[in-house]
């Protein structure tokens, strides 16, 4: 379908802004604009990877994994994830849930790129309760 791939971006968006929102609404980092960002972007690199597997196939078959681009959102994420948790003192970290936070936008973007709609809308509610 030719506006699938604009559905998948406009689901991620408003997943993501739901995540993003409910931080703001706690004044907590890491609110609507950054949720946003990394739902919308997972879930753009995840539909690049997915079609392009179809897209640039040599010999009338595929020759790479549809989703090796979007395995590396994992990583990636996980390293912007690392940068917002501080140590303070000997025994005090924080930013802990923000990471977790960061690194589920990242999934449910992926989630959603990859056509998983209702399992995304699910682990929305699952990550606001």
């Amino acid at each position: 379908m030719m506006f699938d791939p604009f559905l998948k971006l406009g689901i991620s968006a408003i997943l993501g802004m739901i995540i993003g929102l409910e931080r703001e609404l706690k004044r907590k980092p890491v609110g609507l604009k950054t949720c946003l960002v990394i739902s919308i972007s997972s879930c753009l690199l995840t539909i690049v990877s997915i079609e392009s597997a179809y897209v640039f196939p040599s010999n009338d078959h595929i020759t790479m994994d549809p989703l090796r681009l979007a395995a590396q959102i994992v990583s990636g994420v996980g390293f912007l994830g690392a940068g917002v948790i501080l140590r303070r003192g000997n025994d005090s970290i924080t930013g802990l849930t923000t990471a977790a936070i960061i690194w589920g936008a990242a999934g449910i973007g992926v989630a959603v790129g990859a056509g998983f709609y209702w399992e995304s809308a699910f682990g929305v509610a699952l990550l606001i309760v």
